[in-house]
């Protein structure tokens, strides 16, 4: 039996359901409409603001199957009358009464019925957008497809003849609410995105007004033994809780059916009384290297929940489960109004949790399961996108295909994905999600197979060897996010084999549409190369072309930008997180080759070790004639603190080197530069502590800042015409680092003042 896929494939002029070419139901018979939408007035009326869903999906029923068949579908804003001859497609109302209400309910309104029948067509549901999904059902398996927003990423089948078996179809979505931050309306409505409203954004001190704080001070957090009004709740007070639930319901009085969001404003800073700790249990979040403080959150929680339902009894709150309180709590329950959105900020990015070989997800999973123990519903607040740089080519291919299944069998209900106008560099990804947010059981590799497939069409087999080439690169056993981890990920070999993979796939389109949607891919990809050739250039000390490609990277940017925003792709993100993290080491690159004298090359192999137990000084590891040669070797470039397995460690690490310097000018200063960091660094140049000075005069013995340049004064501890022994001890941020990085974040060189 061939199905509709094979039938568009193979160019066959008839698309059936069931493949069966003598089916009953007959819509299109050889570019003439047989059959006839009908759908109330009220729906289609533009004045009907609250019908716009459904009426949208109505106009694009017509559309497609227009376009699929060439034969001009009416839409009637009417119930079907005696004289009509045509087969009536009903819509909403219309065909409940025909044919039925869904054979099951929802409690969030989201149950469809589809009905093919010698009586007529019904798309059926308990609300407007469970009519869409009907709609869209039906569309779906005549073979439409959204890929991507605009029509840059429709795919319509061609069929002279559209013919349909009988059948009686109900469903519910598996999912209760499916969406990604950035596309259009029509790509959400056509692939099904929505479902109930729900919020789980950083909310919950907003709920206690400054006055009730300043005149109940104990509701505030205390710090170092104090309370005031800090921005933060003390979780301890049930007062504070009970005041909070009562302006949620005043809330909810004046907007009935609102989700509230009981999530923590965002940081890492929790009040430290007694009251909380007490609710604390010990166990420990070892991504943040603190105890876990989940209990006393869902302690809080629970009591504002159980407040407000007594009058909202439908109320759904959305509450993250975010830095040190990721973990699922071990003594406290959690409402059943609560859905905890799971938000692995802390945790690998790059790999799946089916992944046996990154301890970060696989940790993650165990939390996920965890709270899959004690919650019927959650929601999962994955990130779509490389935080916190987006132009590198990211698929997602391995890392969803085996995250997807993981959650669905672990009662995420919710897909929340954080993501960017990116799909130009996660489109594999993004679309694989957003279908299996819908087809929760579907086999991934089956749906990512189609798209290829579909959308690339001739092109298709050099594109997905293209998009996999790029996805290998990142299921390495590197850990660290934004861009820190891309020399080692993105080196000279895979860079070609994509670039001739591109090539290939230009080569092959045989359509004007193929070689759009595959030079969206090569545009991305060439603004990639750029990128790969600053770091590469700063790495190997090639500075003064550095300032001249950046403003050019970010120029080409801004106009693919630009270009694609019908497609929601490339983000201003990109150029926002290229001129935060990378340009202005590359500016102040360009300054040293302009302005100054390099005197050696790029500083790239350290011998370092890890001072877990801080006795490094004690033990002499700053002193020029300490003996590291059975210490590792690593070159920061291309190795992070994620590479080496310390995404979870918080310092101190040592670094050790050496560099002959040449003849230094007489009356000159010599410079050590270090091009870009994570946290407090301290710099021994043959064994004397260098200060640093910062930029109000002030010498302090270390510099804190994350992805600066800076340099050193060495001048007093620097020998010329010998060699000179070089130490850096490192520790990580005093924040939360999200990215996974640590210490030395690239080249370190030394430099003069030009006689």
């Amino acid at each position: 039996m061939r199905n509709w896929i094979e039938a568009a494939l193979t160019g066959c002029c008839v698309i059936w359901m069931e493949g069966v070419i003598g089916a009953d139901v007959i819509l299109v018979k050889n570019g003439q409409a047989r059959a006839a939408i009908h759908v109330s007035e009220t729906v289609m009326s533009p004045e009907s603001k609250g019908h716009q869903r459904l009426r949208d999906s109505v106009t694009d029923l017509a559309r497609c199957l227009e376009k699929m068949s060439g034969a001009k579908i009416a839409v009637n804003q009417r119930p079907p009358g005696p004289d009509d001859k045509l087969l009536p497609m009903l819509v909403g109302d219309l065909a409940t009464k025909v044919f039925g209400p869904p054979a099951e309910k929802s409690p969030y309104q989201q149950a469809w019925r589809l009905v093919v029948s010698k009586k007529g067509v019904g798309f059926i549901g308990e609300s407007d957008e469970a009519v869409s999904y009907a709609i869209y059902e039906l569309l779906d398996e005549l073979g439409c497809r959204w890929y991507l927003p605009s029509d840059l990423g429709e795919v319509i089948p061609e069929a002279t003849t559209i013919a349909l078996p009988a059948t009686d179809k109900s469903g519910i979505p598996a999912t209760i609410a499916r969406n990604i931050w950035y596309c259009d309306e029509p790509f959400r409505r056509r692939n099904r995105l929505g479902g109930i409203p729900y919020c789980a954004a950083h909310a919950l001190e907003g709920w206690l007004t400054k006055e009730q704080l300043e005149k109940h001070l104990d509701w505030n957090a205390e710090f170092g033994g104090k309370r005031s009004v800090n921005g933060r709740i003390c979780w301890g007070n049930a007062e504070a809780a009970q005041a909070a639930a009562d302006n949620i319901i005043a809330y909810l009085d004046k907007n009935p059916g609102a989700p509230i969001s009981l999530s923590p404003g965002d940081g890492v800073s929790f009040c430290e009384c007694a009251k909380c700790k007490a609710l604390d249990t010990s166990d420990i979040d070892t991504s943040m290297q603190c105890t876990s403080i989940s209990d006393r959150l869902v302690h809080f929680c629970n009591q504002i929940a159980e407040r407000v339902v007594q009058k909202h009894p439908d109320v759904v709150f959305g509450m993250l489960a975010y830095v040190q309180y990721t973990r699922p709590p071990l003594r406290q329950k959690v409402h059943p109004n609560i859905i905890p959105q799971i938000a692995p900020i802390t945790y690998c990015r790059a790999h799946s949790m089916a992944d046996p070989n990154c301890p970060s997800r696989l940790q993650l999973r165990k939390i996920l399961e965890g709270w899959a123990k004690v919650c019927p519903r959650l929601a999962f607040y994955e990130y779509g996108y490389n935080l916190a740089e987006v132009s590198a080519p990211n698929p997602m291919i391995t890392k969803w295909s085996g995250d997807l299944p993981i959650l669905f069998r672990n009662n995420v209900k919710l897909w929340t994905p954080e993501t960017m106008p990116n799909f130009e560099s996660v489109l594999p990804g993004l679309y694989l999600g957003i279908r299996m947010s819908w087809y929760t059981t579907a086999n991934p590799k089956d749906i990512l197979d189609e798209f290829f497939a579909r959308f690339y069409g001739a092109a298709a087999e050099p594109c997905k060897r293209y998009w996999t080439i790029l996805d290998n690169a990142w299921t390495m056993p590197e850990h660290t996010g934004c861009g820190f981890g891309y020399g080692r990920r993105f080196t000279p070999e895979v860079m070609k084999a994509a670039r001739e993979a591109l090539d290939d796939a230009l080569a092959a389109c045989k359509t004007a549409m193929e070689y759009r949607r595959v030079k969206m891919a090569e545009e991305s990809f060439r603004e990639f190369e750029l990128f790969m050739k600053l770091r590469r250039d700063l790495f190997d000390g090639h500075l003064a072309g550095l300032e001249a490609d950046a403003n050019r990277w970010m120029a080409v940017w801004d106009l693919r930008m630009e270009e694609y925003r019908a497609q929601s792709a490339f983000s201003p993100y990109g150029n926002t997180y290229f001129q935060e993290f990378f340009l202005p080491a590359y500016k102040d690159g360009a300054r040293i080759a302009r302005d100054c004298i390099v005197l050696s090359p790029s500083l790239r192999q350290w011998r370092y070790a890890v001072d877990s137990e801080k006795k490094g000084e004690i033990l002499g590891w700053t002193k020029a004639e300490f003996d590291d040669r059975d210490w590792k070797v690593t070159d920061p470039c291309v190795e992070t603190w994620g590479g080496l397995g310390l995404e979870d460690f918080y310092g101190p690490l040592y670094y050790r080197t050496k560099v002959r310097l040449p003849s230094l000018p007489a009356g000159k200063k010599t410079y050590l530069w270090i091009s870009s960091t994570d946290g407090g660094l301290r710099v021994f140049v043959n064994g004397q502590l260098v200060p640093y000075v910062d930029a109000k005069g002030q010498t302090v013995p270390e510099f804190w800042g994350y992805c600066n340049p800076f340099s050193l004064d060495i001048s007093q501890a620097a020998k010329p015409n010998a060699e000179n022994q070089i130490t850096i001890v490192a520790v990580r941020g005093r924040y939360l680092n999200e990215l996974g990085t640590g210490g030395l974040l690239g080249p370190v060189l030394l430099y003069g003042e030009k006689p």
